[in-house]
């Protein structure tokens, strides 16, 4: 049924033009594609519609009696084409992202900020949430996310790392007795992220990797909140270094074991699989990279 609406649209448009190739090329179809979709719709049908020799066309009684039917067809077709072109023209310069509000206060708006003033004719809506948005459900375009990714049809592209470690007060650290080994923490109190496991990778510069399993004391799904409510005695967290840098100057935090490093975390680009390479969402996906290419987000 699908092809035969197919077959009547070419079938419509070489009755309109008057040739099997101006109607194959007012639809950008091959002339030997036209051809033979007119020949399945007879052979469909069972009749001949247009009569043929080398020098012109001509409607069979079958075929006039079908062309109002096949007209039809055309002219719907040709009213939506038209109409999503100009839609198209319309919106092809909207951008839908989201991205980590951890991103807020980072180099990462400033990029952003910088694309916005490059591309003053982009419409841009931005959600700024640390929790992960469904990129189809939410019709988003383009999603910035940290963290390792889940198998799925979306296209990923790797932006740039996120230096992290491990901090409280001096005050929490001191109430637990010395810390010589990451497992020393496993039991401690750790303020967890609702969108993060709650499993950490130390390295150390031996060569030693440690992997830790805790139990949150308390969970929140936002970054900053997790460095602050650190800093306030609450318990262990594992912030981005540049959330933690002004508040270890300030001795309201500090580093803990400071000779094993945290397994950086990863920062990606994520977008639907059929968005065009051309599209001003690459545009954005292409700078952002550029910006961060080669180091990491301080």
């Amino acid at each position: 049924m699908i092809d035969d609406i197919r077959y009547l649209i070419v079938f419509a448009k070489i009755a309109e033009v008057g040739s099997i190739s101006g109607g194959a090329e007012a639809l950008g179809l091959t002339s030997a594609t036209a051809s033979q979709h007119l020949t399945r719709l007879e052979k469909n049908l069972g009749c001949a519609l247009l009569y043929r020799n080398t020098r012109k066309l001509s409607l069979t009684q079958d075929g006039a009696g079908l062309l109002e039917t096949a007209k039809s067809m055309l002219e719907l077709y040709e009213k939506g084409v038209i109409e999503f072109k100009q839609r198209s023209v319309a919106t092809r310069n909207n951008l839908r992202i989201s991205m980590p509000a951890l991103f807020i206060n980072s180099d990462f708006t400033r990029h952003i900020a910088a694309f916005i003033r490059d591309f003053p004719d982009v419409g841009l809506s931005i959600s700024c949430d640390d929790s992960r948005n469904d990129i189809i459900a939410e019709g988003i375009d383009v999603a910035f996310r940290i963290g390792e990714l889940p198998d799925s049809s979306l296209k990923a592209r790797h932006l740039f790392v996120l230096p992290r470690r491990v901090v409280a007060t001096r005050e929490f650290l001191v109430s637990h007795g010395p810390l010589e080994h990451p497992r020393d923490l496993e039991t401690m109190k750790w303020v967890g992220l609702t969108m993060r496991p709650n499993t950490r990778v130390f390295h150390h510069a031996s060569g030693e990797e440690a992997e830790i399993t805790y139990v949150p004391g308390v969970r929140v799904d936002n970054v900053e909140a997790s460095c602050r409510l650190a800093s306030l005695g609450v318990g262990l967290a594992a912030p981005p270094n540049y959330l933690s840098d002004e508040p270890i100057r300030r001795n309201e935090l500090v580093a803990v074991l400071p000779e094993w490093s945290l397994e950086p975390l990863k920062v990606y680009a994520v977008w639907p699989s059929n968005v065009s390479t051309n599209s001003i969402a690459y545009t954005l996906i292409n700078r952002i990279y550029d910006a961060f290419s080669s180091r990491s987000l301080e």
